[in-house]
């Protein structure tokens, strides 16, 4: 019953009182008791109230948060930070995030098979509850191309969902050119369904693939069997000309990568997104010595000379160890906070593409370019 009382005052303060109102009133009557009282507004903390919980398909739950006043928005396709407190320890997963109205967003979450996170979120967290979030972070965002791509499969649709639903709010003459291909086991696994559908009818070349039918068992409009290098062209033949924006499960985009390269796509303009912890593969790779080896961080304007000492550091060690301000996150491969591309040269570990993430990858050749 208290909960439910000061989850609606909470609601009430910031709906109608600015953020910067809330946090000078709060910051200036601080107290042990109204922290323990009311932790989501008297705090110095991020924090997120959960408002409604959404089933968008099978083993798929949207959670609708009410961030507090230290909230500062997102850019679409960026992702957050979730601290979720599970067996009395704290377990962080990132999640992409979709805007609503009013100071609110949203995160979708499929659940895994063996997901501690997942399955925690799925059978635990209720509207009422808060929790402790990260500021937004993350550079999957729409760069400013004129023709679009946006690949997906599965959750990895959420971030897609984001810049497109921006993209789509900007006057028609402004707006880049759009295509969406999104790929689900099967039509009940279809996530954001009626949003696709109701694109589709506002005149947005939207495919959806569905990898468990044969393409002759496909044959509901605008749907396709497992996506290939045959489809891609089919439905995009201008897959060329257009920046590509792709995300989903690790084997999804693994296969997606190679029928690109199959299509001669600059994987350059290949623009990509993951949350799974990298497997860990090694170091460098045999044979090859760091020391006189060069990384240049061309967004950085910063080149350094690696010495032997740098032996089997990853590229963010490295960097920092030589005095480079490099973004870091979860520092396991899964953020994206730290991921460059590629430009010239080799790394081993975990990249996918032209994408590298530093946190867990190695330098491979004498020389090294790596920008933003």
């Amino acid at each position: 019953m208290l909960d439910r009382a000061l989850a609606r005052v909470n609601h009430w303060a910031l709906d109608t009182v600015a953020p910067h109102w809330v946090d000078y009133v709060v910051s200036n009557t601080m107290t042990d008791f109204n922290r323990w009282f009311n932790g989501f507004l008297w705090t110095y903390e991020l924090k997120a109230l959960v408002e409604q919980v959404i089933d968008e398909a099978p083993g798929v739950k949207t959670f609708v948060l009410r961030p507090n006043q230290h909230w500062r928005g997102f850019q679409p396709g960026q992702h957050v930070e979730v601290f979720l407190p599970i067996d009395g320890e704290t377990v962080r997963r990132y999640y992409s995030l979709s805007g609503l109205p009013n100071g609110r967003f949203s995160i979708t979450v499929k659940q895994a098979k063996t997901g501690k996170a997942s399955g925690w979120m799925h059978q635990h967290l209720r509207a009422g509850m808060s929790l402790k979030v990260g500021h937004p972070q993350g550079r999957f965002c729409h760069q400013g191309q004129a023709k679009l791509l946006f690949l997906c499969a599965g959750s990895g649709i959420t971030p897609c969902h984001s810049m497109v639903s921006a993209l789509l709010v900007q006057p028609e003459a402004e707006r880049p050119d759009i295509q969406l291909m999104a790929q689900f086991r099967k039509p009940s696994d279809v996530i954001f369904m009626q949003t696709l559908q109701q694109w589709a009818q506002d005149g947005l070349k939207v495919t959806t693939a569905l990898s468990s039918l044969s393409a002759d068992e496909v044959s509901l409009p605008d749907v396709s069997s497992r996506l290939d290098a045959r489809q891609l062209k089919m439905h995009c033949p201008d897959l060329l000309d257009r920046d590509i924006y792709l995300c989903g499960p690790t084997g999804f985009m693994n296969e997606m990568i190679a029928h690109l390269q199959a299509l001669d796509v600059d994987l350059s303009r290949v623009h990509t997104e993951r949350f799974v912890l990298a497997e860990p593969d090694g170091a460098s790779p045999e044979g090859f010595e760091a020391a006189g080896a060069e990384v240049f961080f061309q967004h950085l304007g910063a080149r350094i000379t690696l010495t032997a000492a740098d032996q089997g550091k990853t590229l963010l060690q490295v960097g920092l160890d030589h005095g480079v301000m490099l973004e870091s996150g979860c520092c396991q491969g899964m953020c994206g906070t730290c991921k460059l591309t590629v430009h010239e040269g080799q790394v081993s570990g975990n990249s996918l593409g032209k994408a590298v993430y530093l946190c867990t990858a190695y330098p491979a050749s004498r020389n090294l370019v790596l920008d933003a």
